[in-house]
């Protein structure tokens, strides 16, 4: 069994590695700085996450492989975010390139708002949560390292408190939303690669569309605006609120109907997998 995890692990880095070199090409090759976050949010990060999970695999240690898959799961938390946020100084800047449609221009941008102010409350989900993290990350299952992970965890409660109510969360709604998911981010990241070893960008048509969220709920329509920027060839660099509307820039433009329809489904897949709450 040893032998064969350390073959996947080197099958794994051989992958991560191939995959963060065409994501480096796409930030060089790709026509303008919107259409690079694509290369570099998507790409990047499962090659550093395939990376990461195959030297722990390819170590032949359970606890660097529990490392790596954290570092895994880190990257594909933050690089939506940090996508979002760079997409979205390169559009304000003037950088958005040749937009065949553009539905952000003109819109003020909206910092957002957050939902109806609620009673803070102490979650214990987040805190046991931050415990596992921690005892991986120490690989040491000693009471002392599980106490310290437990005061750490608290401590930050604490300090951040919960300012809206914790959404409701469906266990099957998760499940099925995050195999669909991970299905976007291979032909995502398969979808960039073909555009990154072909010689020319001639397919590529840049457009943001505007993108009217139905739900009410923060928690989905924030899920969805990360989610969009793994899905193939689109990526948010804006949303605002009351309603919410997800601004999309996407690299292979038809119409706006057909990319309206590609959120609608993700939009369904996330709502089912965090249920509004009913009106009290």
């Amino acid at each position: 069994m040893t032998e064969i995890a350390g073959a996947i692990g080197i099958v794994l880095m051989v992958a991560g590695t191939v995959l963060s070199a065409l994501a480096a090409w796409g930030v060089l090759d790709f026509p303008s700085p919107l259409s690079r976050m694509h290369a570099a949010t998507k790409s990047a990060s499962l090659g550093l996450g395939l990376i990461a999970f195959g030297a722990g695999l390819a170590a032949a240690s359970p606890a660097l492989a529990g490392i790596g898959a954290l570092v895994a799961v880190f990257l594909f938390m933050t690089a939506p975010v940090s996508g979002h946020m760079l997409g979205r100084a390169a559009y304000l800047a003037g950088q958005a390139g040749q937009l065949l449609h553009d539905d952000l221009a003109g819109v003020a941008p909206d910092p957002g708002s957050s939902a109806t102010a609620a009673e803070k409350k102490v979650s214990l989900r987040r805190p046991a949560v931050l415990v596992v993290v921690w005892v991986i990350l120490w690989r040491d299952l000693a009471v002392g390292t599980v106490l310290g992970g437990l005061a750490i965890a608290l401590f930050v409660e604490s300090v951040l408190r919960v300012t809206r109510p914790s959404p409701r969360l469906s266990i099957t709604g998760l499940v099925a939303f995050y195999v669909r998911y991970l299905g976007m981010i291979v032909v995502s990241n398969v979808r960039v690669a073909w555009e990154v070893i072909t010689p020319r960008n001639d397919r590529i048509r840049e457009a943001v569309v505007a993108v009217p969220l139905a739900t009410k709920s923060e928690s989905v329509a924030l899920l969805v605006a990360n989610a969009v920027s793994f899905t193939p060839g689109s990526l948010t660099v804006d949303m605002t609120s009351d309603p919410f509307v997800l601004y999309v820039h996407v690299l292979h433009f038809s119409t706006t109907d057909e990319v309206r329809h590609a959120v609608a489904e993700l939009e369904g897949l996330a709502t089912r997998a965090i249920p509004e709450r009913a009106p009290a």
